[in-house]
């Protein structure tokens, strides 16, 4: 049921909505195509990012992923975790995975129309703990319970299609579908997805 808080929260993304018109996700990939070469290689990058255990209802985690074709973004979502995450760890692995399908989509996209895809793609994740879960086979005490989600991880990183890498948080621009970023932050992750300044619209 929506409170004066949700009422609140709403009129703060209609205020940045309303002052920000010419704003907007940029496709502007790097490299020239010129729509027939079959030799041109495209890259896939993904970001993800997790803020665990934030919803004070049921304690799930949200999931912030973005995948971008040659530095254009043309994936960006946020959404909460269907499961209960045990610990930050975990609630990483879980965007991490969500990102790689995305991931995983774009490449059999672009594979099915013939276009050649730069190998591996490229994950970015600012927990350490989930890059060394999707390289390492063996699984202790606290990591057990992590079953499907981290084999598929691994297995993508052995055979050379997704590897992750470590990405500080605050140049994780993934991190603004996950929590509540101050002005700095928030100006410098949406050039990321909207091009360096309002002009170029």
């Amino acid at each position: 049921r929506p409170t004066n808080s949700h009422y609140q929260a709403m009129l703060t993304t209609m205020k940045y909505v309303v002052s920000t018109p010419n704003r907007g996700i940029v496709l502007n990939p790097t490299g020239t195509w010129n729509g027939k070469d079959k030799d041109f290689v495209w890259i896939i990058k993904g970001r993800c990012d997790s803020n665990y255990a934030t919803n004070p209802d049921d304690r799930k985690s949200v999931s912030g992923t973005q995948v971008f074709l040659n530095d254009s973004p043309i994936m960006a979502k946020s959404s909460t975790q269907k499961v209960i995450t045990l610990s930050v760890t975990e609630a990483e692995l879980y965007a991490a995975t969500s990102c790689a399908q995305d991931m995983l989509f774009v490449y059999r996209l672009m594979r099915t129309l013939d276009m050649k895809v730069q190998l591996p793609m490229i994950l970015e994740c600012d927990n350490k703990g989930t890059i060394d879960l999707s390289r390492n086979w063996s699984v202790g005490g606290r990591t057990r319970h992590v079953d499907v989600r981290l084999y598929m991880l691994r297995d993508l990183n052995e055979d050379k299609i997704i590897q992750m890498k470590w990405v500080k948080g605050e140049q994780n621009s993934a991190d603004l579908g996950t929590k509540n970023l101050d002005h700095a932050s928030h100006a410098k992750h949406t050039k990321t997805l909207c091009g360096d300044n309002d002009e170029n619209f």
